[in-house]
This record gives structure tokens, C-alpha cells and sequence, in this order.
């Protein structure tokens, strides 16, 4: 009975022993697993909200091994620092750098819109994140060419309209000159203006609804952005590109870098706002021309990720090379070539 007791016992610990292994290796597994992810903190707020960026799952991304924390107790541990500029305070940045560390820079202003301290931040940042197409991350839309022609029945975007264009703009002095160009142009044609810039309202001002209210109405939107600056195109651009108007634009940038062809019209391509009134006159006098703006829709599409998906999968490219932004003042500002619409 006593070797039976024993035997039972060798039995029993041997089994133990083989579970504590299985679950110390299970335990190890999970340890590898999780140290594999990357930790991205958020030094700054986004124009004073803290958590500004959502669990990568929620934001659909394709990588989505990386945790996103504001908690600064992470920064010894942090891949990757992003300091939005228009929060950043100088007296206010980490005592420390780890070599392995990426810092970058997100900023989706122009340079005249931008704080005058990035001289003071010479070899601060890895990467940028801004709307410039020579940035490490892209904020903008990219267009994509579809694998296969979509295949739908012909819509007339010219029915139902009667109202030439329509401008929302609650900033009313810009340093393009944007307004000038509006004033000048409600000479020649009827340009309905909602906002703080007009006697028009909807509500809520920038909204989805209203946008999607106007395109049934007016034929031409005037994306026309407060800054004419290279690559500056904001998300006005891009909304309207998804209702059913013509974009017309104003800005520093090359459009056809960024839109499909024939998907906008450049003020840039004409001598005057009286020129250009006309073309908009004719061309709503005319469904099959008029129509013609909207045919990229069947061979295109905008695609966009959140700049986070961008980063946590640089942060898994192995490939990465390393880098520093020495001369950012000068990359920003003077390579902008920032400039104003001008009269005549």
C-alpha cells in the first residue's frame, strides 16, 4: 500500500510539473507576443484634447500591434513620440531621448499658420506627418485607379440644379486673398456665401448635411483654401470630391498630384475671376460638359488611412531607414514657397 501511496504521488507531481511548464510556456508565449507591439505616446494634445487617437482596431488598421497611450510614464518604453506643433510647448518636452526612439511632428496647418519656433527644434524630429507630399506620412486622400471600371447606371449630376456656386467660410481675412477673389467674382456670376463671410447659414456650419444640402442645389463649390502654400490642399477639397459638385479651387498646390483628371477646375488656369465666371456659366449651361467632371468616378477612388495605421506599420518595417530632420525651419517655410492671389 505504501509503494502504491508513493507511486501515486511520483504521479501526481510529475503531472504538475507538466502543467506548470505548459503554463509557464504559454505565459512566455504571450510575454513575446505582447513585447512585439509597439508603443506610441502622445506627449501633446491635439488642439487641448488628450486622447485624440482611437485603439488602431477601432481605426481599421492594417498593422495594428501598437498601443497608444498619453500617459508620459510610458516614455522610457515609447517607439514612437508624436507632438502635435500647434501644442507643443518648448518648456514643456522630454528630459530624456532613447536612441531607438522616433519623434515626429504632425501638423496639418500651413506655414503661415505655423509657430515661429521650429528653428528651435533643429534635429528634434524622425518624421514628419503633415499634408506635404515629401513628408514621411501623408495626411491627404490618395487616388487610386479602380482594378475594374465600376459599372453604373449613367447619373445626371446636372439635374435638379439651378444655383451657380456657393462658398462656406467663416475666416474671412486670409492670407491668400481668397475673399478678394469671391468678391471679385460675384461681380460677373451669382456665388451664394454661407458662414461668418456671407448672409447665408446652415447648420451645422461644415457639416456632412450640409454639404450634401448644397450639392442638389449648386453646381460649382469654391474650395478655396486660406493659404496658397505648396501641397496644401485641405479636407474641403476632399469633401466636396465625394458630393456631387464640381470642385473649383484656389491654393498653392499642384491638383493633379492629388485629384483624378478632370475632377476640378483651377482659378490659376484663367487671366481673371471674369474669365472664370464665364467658363462656370457655360459650362452649367451644358449637361454633357458638366457631366464630363464627374466621369472619374467610375475609373477612380480616394483612399485614406489614419496617419497612425502609417505609423505603427514604420515602426514594424524593419527596413526603416533612420533619419533626422536637420534643417526643418527651412523645409517648411522656405521651400513652401508660400504666396497671395493678386488682382489684375
Amino acid at each position: 500500500m505504501k509503494r502504491l501511496c508513493n507511486h501515486k504521488g511520483m504521479i501526481f507531481l510529475s503531472f504538475f510539473f507538466i502543467m506548470l511548464f505548459a503554463m509557464a510556456s504559454y505565459f512566455s508565449k504571450i510575454e513575446k507576443k505582447s513585447s512585439k507591439s509597439k508603443i506610441i505616446l502622445l506627449w501633446t494634445s491635439f488642439f487641448g484634447i488628450k486622447d485624440y487617437i482611437s485603439p488602431l482596431k477601432n481605426l481599421h488598421c492594417e498593422h495594428q500591434d501598437c498601443v497608444i497611450t498619453s500617459d508620459r510614464n510610458a516614455l522610457k518604453n515609447s517607439d514612437a513620440i508624436i507632438f502635435h506643433l500647434r501644442d507643443m510647448d518648448l518648456k514643456d518636452l522630454p528630459h530624456f531621448r532613447l536612441s531607438n526612439q522616433r519623434w515626429i511632428m504632425l501638423h496639418h496647418e500651413s506655414p503661415l499658420h505655423t509657430p515661429n519656433f521650429l528653428s528651435s527644434l533643429e534635429g528634434f524630429f524622425n518624421w514628419s506627418v503633415t499634408y506635404r507630399r515629401d513628408s514621411d506620412i501623408f495626411l491627404s486622400p490618395l487616388v487610386t485607379p479602380l482594378k475594374k471600371p465600376a459599372l453604373k447606371e449613367r447619373q445626371d449630376f446636372h439635374k435638379g440644379k439651378s444655383l451657380l456656386a456657393v462658398w462656406f467660410s467663416s475666416n474671412c481675412i486670409t492670407p491668400s486673398n481668397r475673399e478678394v477673389y469671391v468678391r471679385e467674382l460675384q461681380q460677373v456670376v451669382p456665388v451664394d456665401v454661407y458662414g461668418s463671410c456671407g448672409n447665408k447659414e446652415c447648420l451645422p456650419k461644415m457639416s456632412k448635411k450640409c454639404y450634401n444640402e448644397a450639392s442638389q442645389k449648386y453646381f460649382f463649390y469654391l474650395a478655396f483654401e486660406n493659404s496658397m502654400c505648396k501641397d496644401y490642399i485641405t479636407e474641403k477639397f476632399f469633401n466636396i470630391l465625394s458630393t456631387d459638385m464640381v470642385p473649383v479651387v484656389l491654393g498653392g498646390a499642384d491638383y493633379t498630384q492629388f485629384a483624378p483628371p478632370n475632377s476640378f477646375i483651377n482659378v490659376l488656369d484663367f487671366p481673371s475671376p471674369k474669365h472664370l465666371g464665364k467658363y462656370l456659366q457655360n459650362v452649367a449651361r451644358n449637361v454633357t460638359l458638366y457631366n464630363k467632371f464627374f466621369e472619374w468616378k467610375q475609373y477612380y477612388k480616394l483612399e485614406s488611412s489614419h496617419y497612425a495605421c502609417d505609423i505603427c506599420k514604420k515602426l514594424h518595417d524593419h527596413n526603416e531607414v533612420e533619419k533626422v530632420y536637420h534643417n526643418i525651419n527651412h523645409w517648411w517655410f522656405v521651400e513652401a514657397n508660400c504666396k497671395s492671389w493678386t488682382s489684375g
